[in-house]
């Protein structure tokens, strides 16, 4: 097998993992309301909202996310983000885009919110949560083990360019959940969770950043 066919989230967390952050944020769309989840991976977020009474409809581009989806009873499209917001304009009452836009460069994310902007309703909500770039734990290594990642978008600049297109955030902060547990591999994690603690205060360990707006 050649290197460049190595998975770029081989460090990817389980399923079980990602519905135990994810359930938390099924809330902020609305009921009934058909939410389109960009980079839908295995298809977790679809299956929360398939329970919850909302309609779910993945876009991914990878073979593997699709037929994981398509196995669970779940609709998904095989396609380019950007192409599925176009064709969608005006016809999304939610979005969600969990850990995608740091797989862009900068003109193609601030181009990906505007399209989101535009591929709302009015009242319809988006989502994003990316890593915490100023945590030392994420700069440091967790953001560069996925080989696909591209450049950090701070939770600043996110507000930001939220402001700019027309979103009004609604919520916004950092996810404990998705927090270190120190301590439950090896007793010696949790020291060295406490010395980093120690030395880099705020910057050391904050979760995952979030994002919510609303269209007016």
């Amino acid at each position: 097998m050649r290197a460049r066919d190595f998975y770029p989230s081989h460090f990817v967390a389980t399923d079980e993992t990602v519905r135990t952050i994810q359930r938390r944020f099924v809330h902020y769309f609305p009921a009934g309301g058909t939410v389109a989840d960009l980079g839908c991976g295995a298809g977790v977020f679809l299956d929360l909202l398939q329970q919850s009474g909302r309609k779910g409809i993945g876009v991914d581009h990878l073979d593997y996310c699709i037929t994981r989806c398509r196995e669970r009873g779940l609709e998904a499209i095989q396609q380019n983000v950007f192409d599925f917001l176009s064709q969608h304009t005006g016809r999304l009452d939610g979005i969600m885009a969990s850990h995608l836009i740091e797989h862009f460069p900068t003109n193609d994310g601030l181009e990906l919110i505007q399209l989101m902007y535009d591929a709302l309703k009015p009242s319809g909500v988006v989502f994003i949560m990316t890593p915490t770039y100023h945590d030392i734990l994420v700069s440091s290594e967790r953001f560069w083990l996925d080989v696909s990642h591209v450049r950090p978008y701070p939770i600043r600049l996110l507000e930001a360019i939220f402001q700019h297109v027309g979103f009004q955030v609604i919520d916004q902060g950092y996810d404990p959940v998705t927090k270190v547990r120190p301590g439950i591999i090896h007793p010696r994690s949790f020291y060295r969770w406490m010395m980093g603690k120690i030395r880099f205060g705020k910057m050391y360990d904050v979760g995952d950043a979030f994002i919510v707006g609303t269209k007016p």
